[in-house]
């Protein structure tokens, strides 16, 4: 079973990648743009769901003009990888702003950690390992009086000799 601490991981790790995707797609779509975008060509975009709050998005090819954002998520990577999948998706630019920069879907999922946050249920737990003890440890000491792993245990005695001495029933 993967532990809670392994399941962050993977959804940190994916989350990364789809920043990566995110900024490389709004590049891409904005190359032709000498690198921004002129604020009159966004769309809007209409979030729904219990978990849309104050947040406002823009799209910058229409192609995304919806969008539901579910009430609560397991992990903030699954949060943050719902933006990243909307590559289009922006944050709505200031007043007065006349364009936008080529990576600013980028820079929307670099920062949307603080609108997931109140919205991750899971916690990250990380418990103490314990180790159980045989039934043959003791808290004492190992001295030779107790230990458990003597010469005598294994069957050796004390012929250090490993059965190469002579036999007893031999006469010279």
């Amino acid at each position: 079973m993967v532990g809670n601490t392994t399941k962050v991981k993977i959804a940190a790790g994916i989350a990364a990648a789809g920043l990566a995707l995110g900024a490389a797609g709004a590049y891409a779509a904005n190359a032709n743009n000498n690198g921004s975008i002129p604020v009159s060509n966004l769309k809007p975009v209409t979030l729904s769901g219990a978990g849309a709050g104050t947040l406002t998005l823009k799209s910058t090819n229409g192609k995304t003009t919806t969008l539901t954002i579910p009430a609560t998520f397991p992990n903030l990577g699954q949060c943050v990888s719902l933006f990243a999948q909307h590559q289009d998706l922006v944050a709505t630019p200031a007043s007065g702003a006349t364009r936008i920069s080529k990576n600013s879907h980028g820079k929307l999922v670099s920062t949307i950690k603080a609108f997931c946050q109140p919205l991750v249920t899971a916690t990250k737990t990380d418990t103490a390992e314990t180790e159980t003890p045989d039934a043959t440890q003791t808290t004492a000491p190992e001295t030779d009086a107790n230990d458990s792993q003597s010469d005598a245990a294994h069957g050796q005695g004390n012929n250090h000799g490993h059965g190469h001495g002579k036999p007893a029933t031999e006469t010279d």
